[in-house]
């Protein structure tokens, strides 16, 4: 298989995982190859495992991949999709990797299923539903379940991360507007990121550009505590916020 076959094919499966479901014409047109070479790709991808062919098209194999009802109805779903695809890139296989409980998490959890045997570590309710379904590894903090956030929180959830070294650490935010990093609504979870934090080696932090414009209330970190900072183009963006990180991707609409 040459180099551009295996791209396009993994691009297929993120895309089929994100958005549940693709036409095989849509996917020609996206791609600038036959429709025919689409099929193909479709019928590998099928073969293997990861996607069902159908007429005219392919979709995920398991409801987990649904997004629940809540997240759906957030906004910038199809930004947080692109973020997500990019940030995939990021998390090499057969490491540890941690997910907080944002929904561009979600997004990303969805699309796990192309990387090889990971080990995810992840206090959203959401995010190792979904993860089970990739047959990784999966390390549910435990500790104090909230209700809004479908998140695992407190002493329990602590000590469990105090207890594992983590590759890699991937946070969402809130927002952080005239903060000097990102912040959270939720006092919890700031404690939680914070231990994440110090038992990471890559540190990575994705968000809408969205939150450029926004704010809440906990700072949990400083922007130049992140190795890695993906977000979508868009006039929100403030440079001067991106030039703190180690490395600043901007990801392009499709």
């Amino acid at each position: 298989m040459s180099k551009n076959t295996k791209d396009r094919r993994d691009e297929i499966t993120k895309m089929v995982l994100s958005e549940t479901e693709v036409k095989v014409s849509d996917l020609a047109k996206a791609f600038q190859v036959s429709m025919e070479t689409i099929r193909k790709d479709l019928n590998y991808l099928d073969e293997i495992g990861m996607v069902v062919k159908t007429h005219g098209g392919a979709k995920v194999i398991h409801d987990y991949y649904q997004l629940p009802v809540d997240v759906k109805l957030q906004e910038n779903v199809i930004a947080k999709r692109l973020i997500a695809r990019r940030a995939l890139d990021l998390i090499e296989d057969h490491s540890v990797v941690y997910l907080d409980s944002g929904s561009t998490m979600i997004q990303l959890a969805k699309l796990l299923k192309i990387k090889q045997s990971l080990t995810v570590v992840t206090n959203s309710l959401i995010v190792a539903d979904i993860a089970l379904s990739s047959n990784h590894n999966v390390i549910c903090t435990g500790g104090v379940a909230q209700k809004r956030g479908k998140c695992l929180t407190g002493y329990y959830a602590i000590s469990v991360l105090d207890s594992i070294h983590m590759d890699a650490m991937i946070t969402g935010t809130d927002g952080f507007l005239g903060m000097s990093g990102p912040t959270t609504f939720s006092l919890e979870e700031v404690e939680i990121r914070r231990h994440v934090l110090k038992n990471s080696d890559k540190k990575i932090l994705i968000s809408d550009a969205s939150k450029f414009t926004r704010t809440s209330t906990y700072q949990f970190a400083k922007f130049e505590e992140y190795d890695y900072f993906v977000t979508n183009e868009s006039p929100q963006i403030d440079h001067s916020v991106l030039d703190k990180v180690g490395h600043a991707i901007i990801v392009k609409g499709e």
